[in-house]
């Protein structure tokens, strides 16, 4: 695992084609997001060896429902114990993953041709609470409702750490800060918003970002959220 910030470890014993987190508090150890179903019994083994019971995961706090966010939590789940978090509107996806929509009806029925094979199947999970915009988790987290690439996508916001973790909503991909891939974001309009609504209303309460996709940004990441809104606005003007 690779510390980000003191609490925040990344999971890079996965790989970096997405990005998981562990962050350790008070009530044990929350895990975000949980990668491929083939990264369940990766991660289950990072925490043993490094010195994190299973038992000692207590939540698991699901920015979207994603086979690469949340294709392992039915595995992890299940070893751990955990209860599980997302937003009120996601609780469909985690129950019925054939049900989210793409950015492309041709790589949507890619994904269902797919969805058989075990490297690409999501099994369904039944969310234990479910949290709404602006709501406190008991982590410190602030939740921030961040639709577009998926409707219950949600970002969380540490104020005392001035840390956001941005799921994806948005992306670091190559050095360059940019929102979600548009293949996979049904509601581009939506996505924008979410952009403008982590610089606007949340862009002086964090420095730090981690994503689901590119490398963290250790300092000045609010100041690029919101140069990178007045970019995407600037273009539809």
């Amino acid at each position: 695992m690779k510390q980000i910030i003191p609490g925040l470890w990344d999971i890079d014993e996965i790989g970096d084609a997405v990005h998981c987190y562990l962050w350790e508090w008070d009530g044990g150890v929350t895990l975000i997001d949980t990668g491929m179903p083939s990264h369940a019994r990766t991660i289950l083994d990072a925490l043993m060896h490094n010195n994190y019971p299973l038992h000692t995961v207590t939540r698991v706090i699901v920015t979207h429902s994603d086979l690469d966010h949340a294709g392992g939590l039915a595995k992890i789940r299940r070893a751990t114990g955990a209860s599980v978090v997302c937003h009120a509107v996601e609780k469909e996806l985690l129950e019925h993953p054939n049900r989210r929509l793409l950015g492309s009806a041709l790589l949507r029925a890619s994904m269902t041709l797919l969805s058989p094979l075990p490297a690409f199947h999501q099994t369904p999970v039944i969310p234990q609470e479910l949290v709404v915009d602006g709501d406190t988790l008991p982590e410190g987290f602030t939740v921030i409702h961040t639709p577009g690439h998926t409707p219950g996508h949600i970002a969380l916001l540490h104020r005392e750490k001035r840390l956001l973790i941005a799921g994806d909503a948005l992306a670091n991909r190559g050095g360059k800060l940019q929102g979600p891939a548009s293949l996979f974001t049904p509601d581009g309009k939506n996505a924008q918003r979410s952009i403008w609504k982590l610089a606007k209303k949340y862009g002086d309460d964090y420095e730090t970002i981690v994503f689901g996709h590119g490398p963290a940004i250790l300092s000045n990441g609010g100041k690029r959220v919101k140069a990178l809104a007045s970019q995407v606005f600037a273009a539809e003007i």
